[in-house]
């Protein structure tokens, strides 16, 4: 996740490059704020990203799927 209100947007603008090249899907989430609540810290986050998700996994294989379906038109 790359937040979209980063200041200067060189910060992150590699990220989606390097996501392409790997094959890592990856979205834009609007607030930097919200982004480090999110995960828990107590300050702002440019980008987070998720290693091992643990109990989540299937959840993480659903959200990475809609997103690809999303990115490729399709909504099914």
């Amino acid at each position: 996740m790359i937040a979209e209100d980063v200041d200067p947007p060189e910060v992150v603008a590699h990220l989606p490059i390097l996501c392409d090249e790997r094959k890592i899907v990856y979205v834009f989430v609007p607030s930097k704020e919200k982004l480090g609540s999110s995960v828990g810290i107590d300050v702002q986050c440019a980008a987070v990203c998720i290693i091992e998700s643990g109990e989540a996994s299937d959840l993480v294989k659903e959200i990475v799927t809609r997103i690809q379906r999303i990115k490729e038109g399709s909504s099914g």
